[in-house]
């Protein structure tokens, strides 16, 4: 019996092996819901379990190389470093580190890792169950995570600190690290929760890791009914920070130079132009591209003086001129979906980029944050905005439209005034109202350079009110405007804020089909939910927090894109890998909305507009 008991466990070794060298080759060609299938099977499942909630990363082979690497080593070196680590965490901290996963290069500094450009590092973090002096000031309410997402939400970033290469001096570049909960039965002890990520890194300098610790015990995650947990950050310590270190493992790692890589800043008007707008990159200062490029090779920049630049592609400057020309070309007819995001984030196209676009106008509180139009616009004229929005949009924007930018009134002075600086009420002279309101059957011009947009203001599957997707997205009221040849969606706002996760899922399905229905011959971009960090939304009932909006997209767009063939316009990664200060600048704003700044409207039309206009060239 113990020989039929042997060779039943050698079998079984074999079909792990199997099945793991099935899934590497998955992930080599991009089949990761093959390889998740395959090795959920049986243990070697735990090397890539949460392999599905990241398809959407960038490199899926880093991920599975720090799995990889701790459980085939963690009984060596890594393996005891991350129990030393542990045992030395008390219970009311928490530690994160880097680890090399694939490396040309040697540690040979105190917690300083040496790799070279586009080698894969891996940052483990150890959360300790929380004290009960920290769980007396939460409330008694037993909250859970999203199916497949942390009990803990971890922040974790990888900021350059300097650089050799005078191309990257003073860059800030940050690469966001998504963490997920990971067991490691070697190490596992006293309540405590693992949790792992990885990142691929380019650019030339030394990276810190910034990780720190929003949530715990799955208080992030307040469903609708719940009490919300405040946002109260804590940093995360490191290594050296517990008189721990190791030539593999520390809170530093350094990216060597090297001038000829083609993801370094001096060969980047060598690649391709953008077609996607879900490439990775990373935010440059605006003056180191001065320097290098004409205006017309790189995008405009964020408030802080920086300019997103993809790693494997480029983005060229695109005016509102040139897209309306190319729009009424190829997408002659657009349907949008979307809630005040999308409000904002139109505002620029329908005054011809004439938007909050002005040195002297980016303070004004409808160009930081706020955009409901009963606070904007006098009461007379809101009343009698017409709903959906039709817009005939020419190069130099519309004959018509609900936006006369700087227009407030009393109403926002008296809820705002006091937090508010009155500069904010008094938008410069000259400042450049919408024209009149041309209805769709009235022809303004002879003109056909000009492309139809047809915006329907849509809370995603739903909001505070309940769900109306399905009374307003009908074969009939889409017939009531220009057949679309281009539909374009966005959510996730409204979702996040009163969903209840489940039922979010079978609405976005529910909702994918009935759009294929609507729209059975048209093009589809998902434009992802925005990105909130580091702060409690404007009221409770808001179900606000940074992973929720993560969890919610990931599955909205991996949906649009397995039903309806979406394109992924991916505004949430771009601000994830700002800089640390440069996310927390939203906590200064006067709102507390979900809504982004003036700046990263514009840059986020330039990808847009690049990912259209450039893949119809291509």
């Amino acid at each position: 019996m113990a020989d039929i008991g042997k060779n039943v466990s050698k079998k079984r070794a074999g079909r792990r092996i199997l099945r793991l060298m099935i899934c590497l080759s998955a992930i080599a060609i991009g089949s990761l819901y093959i390889c998740y299938r395959l090795t959920t099977a049986d243990q070697s499942g735990i090397i890539v379990s949460k392999l599905k909630t990241l398809a959407e990363t960038e490199d899926q082979s880093c991920v599975l190389a720090c799995r990889k690497s701790l459980f085939i080593e963690d009984e060596r070196a890594d393996g005891d470093y991350w129990a030393t680590l542990a045992s030395n965490s008390s219970i009311s901290s928490s530690i994160a580190y880097i680890a090399m996963a694939r490396s040309t290069g040697s540690g040979n500094k105190e917690e300083e890792i040496t790799i070279a450009p586009g080698d894969c590092v891996c940052v483990r973090a150890v959360v300790p169950p929380a004290s009960s002096e920290i769980i007396d000031t939460q409330p008694a309410v037993a909250y859970k995570p999203i199916p497949g997402w942390p009990e803990d939400s971890i922040m974790a970033d990888l900021v350059m600190v300097g650089s050799d290469d005078v191309l990257y001096k003073d860059a800030r570049v940050t690469v966001s690290v998504e963490m997920h909960r990971t067991t490691a039965p070697s190490v596992y002890s006293g309540g405590r929760r693992y949790y792992e990520g990885a990142a691929r890194l380019y650019d030339p300098g030394t990276y810190k890791l910034d990780a720190r610790l929003e949530y715990r015990d799955s208080q992030w995650n307040a469903d609708p009914g719940q009490p919300s947990v405040p946002y109260n950050e804590q940093m995360m310590r490191g290594p050296r920070d517990i008189g721990q270190t190791a030539a593999a493992a520390g809170s530093i790692v350094r990216v060597r130079t090297d001038g000829s890589h083609w993801t370094h800043l001096g060969r980047h008007q060598s690649l391709r132009l953008c077609t996607a707008g879900d490439e990775p990159g990373r935010w440059i200062p605006t003056a180191t591209l001065q320097r290098m490029w004409q205006p017309h090779q790189y995008v405009v920049a964020a408030e802080d003086s920086r300019t997103w630049v993809p790693y494997h592609c480029r983005l060229q400057r695109v005016t509102y001129a040139q897209f309306a020309h190319h729009m009424a070309r190829t997408y002659p007819s657009v349907h949008w979906f979307g809630d005040s995001n999308s409000r904002r984030t139109l505002r620029p196209f329908v005054m011809g980029g004439k938007w909050c676009y002005e040195a002297d106008t980016v303070q004004r509180l409808d160009c930081l944050c706020n955009d409901a139009p009963k606070d904007l616009y006098p009461s007379e004229w809101y009343a009698q905005m017409q709903l959906p929005h039709w817009y005939r949009i020419r190069a130099t924007g519309v004959n018509g439209s609900e936006i006369l930018a700087g227009n407030t009134n009393n109403v926002m002075q008296e809820s705002l005034s006091s937090a508010v600086p009155a500069a904010y009420f008094h938008p410069p002279a000259g400042t450049e109202y919408g024209p009149e309101y041309i209805a769709p059957n009235i022809s303004s011009s002879a003109s056909n350079d000009f492309f139809d947009l047809y915006y329907q203001f849509t809370r995603g599957t739903q909001d505070m009110y309940g769900s109306y997707w399905a009374r307003d997205i009908t074969e009939h009221a889409a017939s009531a405007y220009p057949r679309a040849k281009l539909v374009v969606f966005q959510m996730i706002t409204w979702d996040a804020a009163f969903g209840e996760y489940a039922a979010f899922t079978r609405q976005v399905n529910l909702l994918a089909t009935r759009l294929r229905r609507v729209y059975p011959n048209a093009q589809f971009i998902y434009r992802s939910g925005p990105y909130w960090c580091c702060r409690n939304a404007e009221a409770d009932g808001k179900k606000y927090s940074r992973l929720r909006f993560v969890a919610f997209d990931r599955y909205a767009r991996a949906v649009f894109r397995r039903r309806l063939k979406a394109r992924v316009w991916d505004v949430m990664s771009v601000q994830a890998n700002r800089p640390p200060e440069s996310k927390r600048l939203s906590e200064n704003m006067p709102c507390l909305s979900a809504h982004s700044r003036g700046e990263l409207i514009h840059l986020d039309n330039q990808i847009l507009m690049n990912m259209v206009v450039n893949a119809n060239q291509a």
